[in-house]
C-alpha cells in the first residue's frame, strides 16, 4: 500500500473539512454579526442625528431672534464599517426637505390707539402668510420603530407611530409667550436625500418689526397649519399660557384664541431656508407720525411690518390740498403704490420735499 498517497489524500480530506468549516463559521456570522453590526451602526446614527436635529431648531430660533445665519449640518444616513470577509449592503438614504407652501392666517388684530401708524394695515381685517414646514425622515434596514421628526412654527416633533414628541430650544416659549406673539415663517426649498452630511443655513430676512395689537371686536385667532394633536398643543406647546382662551385643531390647521381683555406684541419673521427664498416686497403705506410738518407721511411696508427701500418717503394728499392729507392705504407689490381717484403720491428718496420728488398721480391728474 502507497503509505504517500493515503496522507496525501488525508491532508486533502483535512483540507477540504477546514474550508468547510471555515465557510459555515463565515456564514454564520455573516448571518449574526453583519446584523449586529448594522443595527448598532443605526441606532448610533438615530441618537445622533436626534441631536443634530435639536441643533437645527436651535439654529432656526436663534436666527429668527438675531438675525445671524446660524450654520448647522445633519448626517442624513448611517454607514457601515465594512469589514474584512464581510459582505454589508448599502446603508439607505435618509430625507430631508421643506413641506409644500402652506397658509397661517392672522384674524381679528388691529394696532392699539396709540400705535396707529400701523392703522393702516392692522385694521381688523385677516392677513396671510405662506410657510412651510421642515421635515426629515430616516431610512433603516434594521431599526424599526424610529420617529420622523417635523419642525413647524419653532417646534420640533418627533412623530412615532402613535403620539408626538416635542423637544423645544430651551429659554424660550413658541408662538404664545403671555402677550408676546411669535410667528415664524419659513421660506425655500430644500429636498436633500443620502447618507451625507448636509450643511443647513437658515437666514433671516425680516428685520423684526414689532406691532402692538388688540382685537377688533371679535378675539384675535391665529390659524396655523399643523400636523400636530389639540391636546399636544393645549398640553405641551402652549401648557401654562393664561392669554389663550382656546385651542383646536381641525383639517391640518390649529386655530389659537386669545383673551380679548388683553394686548400684544405681534413680531412675525421670516427664515429663509435651502433655494428659491423670496424677499418680503410691499404691502402698505403706513402713517410717520413722527413727522409733524407739511402733508401726512408715511413709509412703505412690507407684510412683515418693515420698512421697504428705506429711506423713501412717500407724501399723500388730495389732488393740491396739502390741509387735507389721507390716512388710509394700501400698495400691492412693486415699488408703486396704486393711484386711484384723486390721490396723489410724492415718493422722495435721499432728497428733500423742495427736489423735484417724482409724484405718482391717477390717469385724472390733477397732482402738482
Amino acid at each position: 500500500m502507497d503509505t504517500s498517497a493515503s496522507r496525501g489524500q488525508s491532508l486533502q480530506i483535512g483540507a477540504i473539512l477546514l474550508f468547510g468549516f471555515l465557510v459555515i463559521a463565515l456564514t454564520t456570522a455573516q448571518a449574526q454579526f453583519v446584523p449586529a453590526d448594522i443595527s448598532r451602526a443605526e441606532l448610533d446614527h438615530s441618537q445622533r442625528v436626534a441631536d443634530q436635529l435639536v441643533g437645527l431648531e436651535t439654529a432656526v430660533f436663534e436666527t429668527s431672534v438675531t438675525g445671524r445665519p446660524q450654520p448647522t449640518t445633519l448626517d442624513l444616513g448611517a454607514e457601515y464599517d465594512d469589514r474584512l470577509l464581510f459582505v454589508y449592503p448599502p446603508p439607505k438614504a435618509g430625507t430631508l426637505r421643506t413641506t409644500e407652501p402652506a397658509t397661517l392666517h392672522i384674524d381679528n388684530a388691529e394696532a392699539v390707539d396709540d400705535d396707529e401708524a400701523f392703522a393702516n394695515y392692522w385694521n381688523g381685517t385677516t392677513h396671510s402668510y405662506m410657510t412651510r414646514a421642515i421635515t426629515y425622515e430616516p431610512a433603516y434596514r434594521k431599526l424599526d420603530e424610529t420617529p420622523n421628526y417635523r419642525i413647524e412654527h419653532g417646534v420640533l416633533a418627533a412623530q412615532h407611530d402613535s403620539d408626538s414628541r416635542i423637544k423645544m430650544a430651551d429659554n424660550r416659549q413658541p408662538v404664545v409667550d403671555d402677550t408676546d406673539l411669535s410667528i415664524l415663517v419659513v421660506d425655500g426649498e430644500l429636498a436633500v436625500a443620502g447618507t451625507g452630511t448636509e450643511s443647513v443655513v437658515p437666514e433671516r430676512v425680516t428685520e423684526s418689526t414689532t406691532v402692538e395689537i388688540e382685537d377688533s371686536g371679535d378675539p384675535i385667532r391665529m390659524r396655523l397649519p399643523t400636523q400636530l394633536s389639540a391636546e399636544t398643543w393645549r398640553e405641551t406647546i402652549l401648557d401654562g399660557q393664561s392669554t389663550v382662551d382656546s385651542v383646536a385643531v381641525a383639517g391640518d390647521v390649529v386655530t389659537i384664541t386669545l383673551d380679548s381683555s388683553e394686548t400684544y406684541e405681534l413680531t412675525i419673521n421670516k427664515i429663509g431656508i435651502g433655494t428659491n427664498t423670496t424677499d418680503p416686497s410691499s404691502a402698505y403705506l403706513r402713517n410717520d407720525t413722527a413727522d409733524d410738518g407739511g402733508p401726512f407721511p408715511v413709509d412703505v411696508r412690507d407684510q412683515y411690518n418693515d420698512r421697504v427701500d428705506d429711506p423713501t418717503t412717500v407724501w399723500v394728499y388730495n389732488d393740491s390740498d396739502y390741509d387735507s392729507p389721507e390716512t388710509s392705504f394700501r400698495v400691492p407689490d412693486g415699488s408703486d403704490p396704486t393711484t386711484a381717484g384723486t390721490l396723489c403720491y410724492t415718493l422722495t428718496q435721499d432728497v428733500v420735499d423742495d427736489d423735484a420728488p417724482e409724484t405718482v398721480e391717477s390717469a385724472a391728474g390733477g397732482c402738482v
